[in-house]
C-alpha cells in the first residue's frame, strides 16, 4: 500500500486548514480545502504532508459506527496508519486566481470532515474552495468542540459521539430532525463565507489550539476577504450528506448547483423536493447502493427541464466515493467484480468537473477529464440508476 493518497491532478497545490467558529457544541466545524501559494512539487513538500487520520478518537468513532471492536478496525487500518494527505496544512491560499468558486460538502452517516479528502483536494487543485463540514448532529463518527478559550489553549476537547438510531417508527422522525439540523449548519457556513468575503472576519477557535500555535500556520481567515465567488456557490454531499444537500438546496436558493453522490433519500422522502428545487443537479451514483424505494424518490427529481442529470459508475459500491477504499480496499459486496478504486474516483471527479464546466464555465481546461470519460465510457451509465437486486 502507498503511504499517501494519490497525487491530485490539477494545476494548483492544495492547502488544508481546519476552522471552528465558536466555543459551542453547535458551532460549525469545517475543513477548508483550497488552492495554495505553494509550488506544485511533491518531492519538496512531502515532509510537510499531514496524516489522513488526525488521531485515534476518529478511529474509535469509526469502530462505533461499524459496531466493531476497535482492535479489528486497527488491524484493518494497520497498512494505512501513516498514510499522508499530499497537501500542506495551514498554507496561504493562492491570491492570484481571482474570486474562488465555493463548494459546501456534507458528509454521510458516520463520516467526518476528512473522509472525502480525495474529492475535496482534487477540486482544490482545480481552483475551488471546498468547505467540508463535520456535522454536530451526532451523525459524524466523531467530532469535538472547545467549551472555552482556556480549553482550546490546553487542547481540552469535549467530544460529540455518534448516535445509533434503531430502525422502527421513530427512525424517520430522528433522521429528518438530523437532516434539518444539518441544513441549518450549511446555512450558517454559507453566512460565514458571505460575511468573511465582505470583511467580517470571525475568530477561528483552532488558532488558539497548540496545533496552530506551535506549527507554521500561514493561513488566516482574513486572507480570503474579497476572494470568494458566492454568486455561484455549490452544495454537495454524499449519502446522508446528499440528502442534506437536496434539502438545503430546496430551502436556500443562494446555492446555485447541487452535486449528489449516492444520495440516501430516506430522510427526505416526505419533503416534496421536486416542487421546490429549481437548481441544476448532478447525481453520481454507485451500482450497488440503491434499492427500489431510493430510486423512486430520486426519479421524482429527474426533470430534464431543470437540467438534472444522473450517472451510475458501474462495478462500484457505496464506499467508492470515500477515501477508505483507497486505504484499506473494498469492504462491501465482496463477491462482485469491482472497478479499480482510483479509476472510479477519477470518473467521479471528472463527472463533477464537467458539470461545473457546463454550468460555471470553470475550470477553463478539463481536457484530461473529458479524456477519462471517453476512455471509461463502458463503466458509465447515463440515466436513472437501476435497483440493486
Amino acid at each position: 500500500m502507498q503511504h499517501h493518497l494519490p497525487l491530485f491532478t490539477g494545476p494548483y497545490a492544495p492547502g488544508i486548514t481546519d476552522v471552528m467558529l465558536d466555543y459551542s457544541d453547535k458551532s460549525p466545524f469545517i475543513r477548508l480545502y483550497y488552492p495554495s501559494e505553494e509550488e506544485l512539487d511533491a518531492n519538496k513538500q512531502s515532509d510537510k504532508w499531514i496524516p489522513w487520520m488526525p488521531d485515534d478518537s476518529y478511529l474509535e468513532g469509526m469502530a462505533k459506527v461499524l459496531m466493531l471492536y476497535k482492535i479489528f478496525l486497527k488491524i484493518a487500518f494497520w497498512w494505512s496508519k501513516n498514510v499522508k494527505i499530499p497537501a500542506m496544512y495551514g498554507t496561504r491560499p493562492k491570491s492570484t486566481l481571482g474570486p474562488l468558486k465555493c463548494i459546501l460538502m456534507s458528509h454521510g452517516l458516520g463520516g467526518c470532515r476528512f473522509l472525502y479528502t480525495n474529492i475535496c483536494c482534487e477540486l482544490a487543485s482545480r481552483g475551488f474552495l471546498v468547505a467540508a463540514l463535520e456535522h454536530r448532529d451526532r451523525s459524524a463518527c466523531h467530532t469535538f468542540y472547545y467549551k472555552t478559550k482556556a480549553d482550546a489553549l490546553k487542547d481540552i476537547r469535549s467530544s460529540i459521539e455518534f448516535l445509533h438510531v434503531n430502525f422502527g417508527k421513530n427512525h424517520y422522525t430522528k433522521r429528518n430532525e438530523q437532516l434539518k439540523d444539518r441544513a441549518t449548519e450549511c446555512k450558517e457556513v454559507m453566512k460565514f463565507l458571505k460575511d468573511l468575503n465582505e470583511g467580517i472576519v470571525p475568530n477561528n477557535v483552532m488558532d488558539e489550539t497548540p496545533l496552530h500555535k506551535t506549527s507554521p500556520i500561514n493561513f488566516k481567515l482574513n486572507q480570503l476577504v474579497g476572494m470568494l465567488d458566492l454568486d455561484n456557490i455549490v452544495m454537495m454531499g454524499h449519502s446522508f450528506g446528499a440528502a442534506t444537500a437536496l434539502y438545503t438546496l430546496s430551502q436556500h436558493l443562494e446555492f446555485k448547483l447541487g452535486v449528489l453522490l449516492d444520495p440516501w433519500m430516506f430522510p427526505v422522502k416526505n419533503e416534496q423536493l421536486e416542487s421546490t428545487i429549481t437548481q441544476p443537479l448532478l447525481f453520481v451514483n454507485t451500482q450497488t447502493f440503491h434499492i427500489e424505494a431510493n430510486i423512486q424518490s430520486m426519479s421524482k427529481l429527474m426533470d430534464a427541464k431543470k437540467e438534472h442529470q444522473m450517472f451510475t459508475i458501474k462495478h462500484t459500491t457505496h464506499e467508492n466515493q470515500t477515501d477508505t477504499v483507497l486505504l484499506v480496499g473494498y469492504w462491501l459486496n465482496w463477491f462482485m467484480k469491482k472497478i479499480n478504486p482510483l479509476k472510479a474516483l477519477k470518473i467521479n471527479n471528472s463527472l463533477i468537473l464537467k458539470f461545473f464546466k457546463d454550468h460555471l464555465k470553470y475550470p477553463e481546461n478539463i481536457s484530461d477529464c473529458l479524456e477519462i470519460l471517453n476512455k471509461e465510457v463502458d463503466n458509465i451509465e447515463l440515466g436513472l440508476t437501476k435497483p440493486w437486486a
